[in-house]
């Protein structure tokens, strides 16, 4: 998973833990570098986050855990979350007015027109409001404000019913927030609901995906209809889809229904919001891939730690090991739509240092086994990309989460990273995994970095024996920065022909940066033209449709 990113992507830490004081937006201005993976020499970039607007000064913050018109003159105003919030047909509800002991993730800043709102929304934030009656209600209309020049291109918020946690609420409606123009610039966004409710309750407002979500000044009921941008059943079962034959392994092959065959697709960027690209893990994104660009294959990055030189600490990935609710909901939302659509779809742990938080991966797995091993559509990548871990410890650790899903589900593939950013192939070769069947290797490449002296290291590996499975790959550097190299990428293309090897390209995102398959703004729901494809984009499309 490479990411050099650029310095509109994304917002790291809330004010009070930077180095550098906010600006007063409510979306300070910092940078912290977070260059990613497999490279020869780790490169960095700044990450920018900028939200809210200058003049403004937050004076209070939860604990960091995780509209046809704005108001009537006549409409009612809440200012307190402790009054009675009831006939709420027209009432307006102010940000301030949120229940602090329900709410997470946010900070309460002051305008320089005296307002107050809500900032520092990321995925994971939940604004609530106790005591609220839908009774006749169709619509909230929220005033928010957005600059999205720093952060993910769109963000997306939901309509909670009951609670903000996914196990015990209803989910009455999502809608995807986009650009004001200013983080103090508010403008009206609708969320239709999806059905009417009597009575009271807690309603929350909880950021899905992305950073610098939205500031929010308030909201209205509104017995007006509204459209929404779906709804997320975060109970829903797999779905039913078309059979797809098994994949397994013989010798230094993998095999489809028996056969050695190469599967070809994509991967998306990382699954948590700070870093800009998880809006992306839709199931409206899955299904184009596969009916556009005829992807075989989806991979669905789990974010769980950037231990490695110019990395981010647990605590400001906002992966699955701090917020593990939006994460895994990510994470599912593109397994359930790739067995929906036919295609394989590698569920991955995406780690440099994974055996720190085993115990949490084998937890992981075992509900992933649980859940999808039924489906010969699922594939597990139990590490992604060890840096300097020792193959002995990698070893180690993967026998570990082996025998935990393989007590579950007895034959899927599982594909375990080598090292250093999965490039050390021939170690593994040495000395393989025995105990377990149906168990590939992961090589990782970027055309710009690695060239013919991986190749011939990868081709060592195969004469000892062992299987590949290229479940990343880049037409740019290492870093993911630079210029495509269409030569160098021919070459890994013919040679993973040759050896029928299956790859999925980095990445699915609209970041700055040259391994980026999208043009920035590109949809979230697919849909695409040439014209929002990035070089890299152009190239990989082609390289899939051929395959």
């Amino acid at each position: 998973m490479k990411h050099s990113l650029s310095p509109f992507i994304g917002y790291l830490l809330p004010c009070l833990f930077l180095a550098t004081a906010c600006s007063g937006n409510g979306r300070q201005t910092s940078s912290s570098s977070i260059a990613e993976s497999s490279r020869s020499a780790p490169s960095s970039s700044s990450i920018v986050s900028s939200q809210r607007s200058s003049s403004s000064q937050p004076l209070s913050s939860s604990s960091v855990t995780v509209p046809s018109s704005v108001a009537s003159s006549q409409s009612s105003v809440v200012t307190s979350s402790s009054q009675p919030i009831g006939g709420d047909v027209g009432k307006v509800f102010e940000a301030e007015a949120l229940s602090q002991a329900l709410s997470s993730g946010y900070q309460i800043y002051s305008a320089s027109t005296g307002e107050r709102y809500a900032g520092n929304i990321d995925a994971g934030s939940r604004l609530c409001f106790e005591n609220v009656d839908l009774t006749g209600v169709k619509s909230l209309e929220l005033s928010i404000a957005r600059d999205n020049s720093f952060v993910s291109s769109v963000g997306r918020v939901a309509v909670l019913w009951g609670s903000a946690n996914f196990d015990m609420a209803e989910n009455l409606g999502e809608q995807l927030t986009t650009n004001t123009g200013g983080w103090e610039l508010f403008r009206p966004l609708s969320i239709g609901l999806a059905r009417e409710v009597t009575g009271r309750n807690t309603l929350c407002l909880r950021a899905l995906q992305g950073n610098g979500v939205l500031n929010l000044d308030k909201f209205t009921l509104s017995a007006k209809s509204a459209t929404n941008a779906g709804i997320t059943d975060f109970k829903a079962p797999p779905p039913n889809g078309p059979f797809v034959e098994p994949v397994t392994t013989s010798g230094n092959k993998v095999l489809v229904g028996g056969q050695p065959k190469a599967l070809a697709g994509n991967s998306l960027f990382w699954s948590n919001g700070k870093f800009s690209a998880d809006t992306f893990f839709t199931a409206e994104v899955v299904a184009w891939l596969k009916r556009d660009w005829k992807a075989q294959l989806v991979r669905a990055p789990l974010a769980v730690d950037d231990t490695k030189p110019n990395g981010q600490t647990v605590a400001q990935l906002g992966g699955y090991l701090t917020h593990p609710d939006e994460n895994l909901l990510n994470v599912k939302r593109v397994v359930n739509a790739a067995i929906k659509e036919g295609m394989y779809v590698i569920i991955d742990w995406h780690a440099h240092k994974a055996e720190d938080n085993k115990a949490a991966a084998i937890t992981f797995f075992q509900d992933m086994a649980r859940t999808y091993g039924g489906y010969n559509n699922v594939i597990y990548e139990i590490y992604n990309e060890p840096v300097n871990t020792s193959w002995p410890d990698i070893k180690r650790y993967a026998e570990e989460v082996i025998a935990a899903i393989r007590a579950i589900d007895p034959d899927n593939l599982i594909i375990v990273g080598t090292r250093f950013y999965s490039q050390e192939v021939e170690e593994a070769a040495d000395n393989p995994i025995i105990n377990y069947s149906n168990i590939a290797y992961t090589l990782h490449f970027y055309a710009g970095s690695h060239k013919q002296s991986l190749r011939d290291k990868a081709l060592r590996a195969l004469n000892k024996g062992i299987p590949l499975f290229v479940t990343e790959w880049g037409a740019v550097n290492a870093d993911g920065a630079g210029a495509v190299d269409e030569n160098e990428t021919r070459a890994w293309m013919q040679f993973l022909k040759t050896h029928n090897i299956s790859h999925a390209n980095w990445a699915i995102s609209d970041l700055n940066q040259g391994s980026a398959a999208l043009k920035r703004g590109a949809s979230v729901n697919g849909g695409w033209s040439d014209n929002d494809l990035t070089a890299s984009g152009k190239l990989v499309k082609g390289i899939i449709l051929a395959q």
